[in-house]
């Protein structure tokens, strides 16, 4: 790790602990910036032993989690490193979140995937009496269920994938004064999904019974009434409540949801059922329970018949809903907003005490007119906004890297974004053809590579594709060990150079072809290089070199 005559000699560490400037609970509404200061008499730490530190909890109805694609990673958008007098930016990742949801599954395997469940906050699992957040939930099916599943608070230890923070070279801040270290929280709406097993994506599940005209009539402000949702034998194509929570309990209402009901052709006759109460059981089916969010007196002002829509609106639970016309606790259940909290948050860094020649000689490099020049991989974002939907597409990079690695690009979805029920960091293959990489007049690689096979029913691998990635992967320093699925985690990549080599792209333009075939969605698509970043540290500051 040093220079040292005594191959032998010992080289001290302990870990220590770095509080952040403010010692408050973090969370995406409230306080969403977290920012640490190591200190210039912290000497050396290495990187490797870093970790961010926290318990973490859910708050809010329904069963949400960050996104499974990048665990507690997700929460957080960009991370930005700067020198102890804040001067100089050593480091900036926008996106960080995208970016690690896009390598993750690629690294893993069955081992590191336990780890990450452990540490990390994954929790791919769907089933909800089996989640990483919270308890099991209440069994209707055996008798009747007023309350939601227990909220766990767990204890989050990840490490922070940044060139400096993570990388794998002592960084010795006595030499920038210290280090600032910030790291901005995402929209709750990017960051968080609704664990679902059943399927928000069909937004609606089927009454088993009509609802006539002036039904669910008020005699009181805590009446109650009810409806019984179909099974999924019964509703094939809009999903329902397994019988009996058999095989799984899929039921994705939660006690405070406001209930829905219209139309079944086109959801017309739109209304308020009222405020979930409790769940039961009848005829083996999930009866829900609620009290109507109306006046004394007052009932259904339209006519529903069987198999009529009955949802929920996970804006509701995001925003919370204002009722009048039912008792408190239910005004206060409906009201609350689905959020998360960061508490007890601390970096652990590993201090490490060089021998005392090794630290003069550096101080001295410092002095000298050179100054002290040390390099680090790290990764600058560039976005395109992908209007285009059909047809050859072409978009500019504007990378001026002099010593670049590779370049991973991810289409996602415009209609995904800050929509939780479903990951806004997924890569969309949407009509894709070919793509092809152009770096002033030569074309890389020489051909475009095909993804037709993506697109075929059922999906299927190109393997071009496939071999281009892996070595772009590879090129940025990550390891492969899963190559499966991976229309479910698509993206394009190209690496710039072999062997860990670097390659030049200042002199001329970078840009991205691709080709598509029906396309039916708008992309965002990022653009994330990596590249070597030299600092040089002298007496006369910080300074940053691409």
């Amino acid at each position: 790790m040093f220079k040292s005559n005594n191959e032998t000699q010992y080289v001290p560490s302990k870990v220590i602990s770095i509080k952040p400037e403010a010692q408050i609970d973090y969370n995406p509404v409230n306080q969403n910036q977290i920012r640490f200061h190591i200190p210039q008499y912290i000497g050396f730490f290495d990187p490797r032993g870093t970790m961010l530190k926290y318990k973490f909890s859910m708050e809010g109805r329904g069963i949400h989690k960050p996104d499974p694609k990048a665990g507690t990673h997700s929460l957080y958008r960009d991370l930005r490193v700067r020198d102890g007098s804040a001067s100089s930016e050593l480091e900036m990742v926008q996106d960080y979140n995208v970016l690690t949801s896009q390598w993750w599954d690629y690294t893993a395997n069955e081992s590191i995937n336990h780890k990450r469940d452990l540490f990390e906050g994954r929790s791919a699992n769907q089933d909800i009496n089996n989640q990483l957040l919270y308890g099991p939930t209440p069994d209707w099916s055996v008798g009747t269920t007023t309350t939601s599943p227990v909220k766990k608070t767990i204890e989050i230890e990840q490490p922070i994938y940044s060139g400096i923070l993570g990388g794998d070279k002592v960084f010795p801040v006595i030499a920038t004064k210290g280090i600032r270290f910030e790291m901005t929280l995402d929209n709750l709406r990017r960051s968080i999904v609704v664990n679902n097993n059943n399927g928000f994506e069909t937004t609606f599940f089927q009454a088993s019974s009509t609802k006539s005209l002036a039904d669910d009539t008020k005699t009181a402000n805590d009446s109650t009434f009810s409806v019984v949702i179909k099974a999924p034998a019964d509703a094939p194509v809009k999903r329902g409540v397994n019988k009996k929570n058999e095989p799984v309990n899929n039921n994705t209402f939660d006690i405070g949801d406001v209930l829905y009901i219209s139309d079944e052709t086109d959801g017309g006759n739109e209304e308020q059922l009222g405020v979930i109460t409790s769940f039961k059981s009848n005829t083996d089916n999930l009866e829900v329970v609620y009290i109507p969010n109306r006046p004394v007196g007052d009932g259904l002002s339209s006519a529903h018949a069987a198999n009529s829509r009955v949802f929920i609106k996970i804006e509701d639970r995001i925003n919370g809903i204002s009722l009048a016309n039912v008792p408190a606790t239910s005004i206060a259940q409906a009201n609350t907003k689905i959020n998360y909290k960061i508490s007890d948050i601390e970096l652990l860094l590993l201090q490490v005490q060089p021998p005392t020649g090794y630290v003069q000689s550096l101080m001295k490099q410092v002095a000298s007119s050179g100054g002290l020049s040390m390099d680090y991989r790290t990764w600058s974002l560039y976005r395109f906004n992908l209007t285009q939907k059909t047809g050859l597409t072409n978009q500019l990079i504007p990378a001026t890297q002099q010593r670049a690695y590779s370049i991973l690009s991810v289409p996602l979805s415009v209609d995904n974004q800050n929509k939780m029920e479903s990951s806004s960091f997924k890569g969309v293959i949407d009509g894709t053809q070919n793509y092809q990489y152009v770096f002033g007049g030569s074309l890389i690689p020489d051909r475009p590579i095909s993804l037709v096979r993506y697109t075929q029913s059922p999906q299927r691998t190109d393997a071009l594709h496939l071999v281009e990635l892996e070595k772009s992967l590879v090129n940025a320093n990550y390891g492969v060990r899963n190559l499966l699925q991976v229309p479910d985690r698509f993206m394009i990549g190209r690496a710039f150079s072999k062997y860990g080599q670097v390659f030049n792209l200042s002199p001329q333009s970078l840009s991205l072809r691709v080709e598509y075939d029906n396309g039916t969605q708008e992309k965002l698509y990022e653009h994330f290089v990596q590249h070597l970043r030299r600092v040089n540290i002298s007496n006369n500051g910080v300074m940053v070199m691409m």
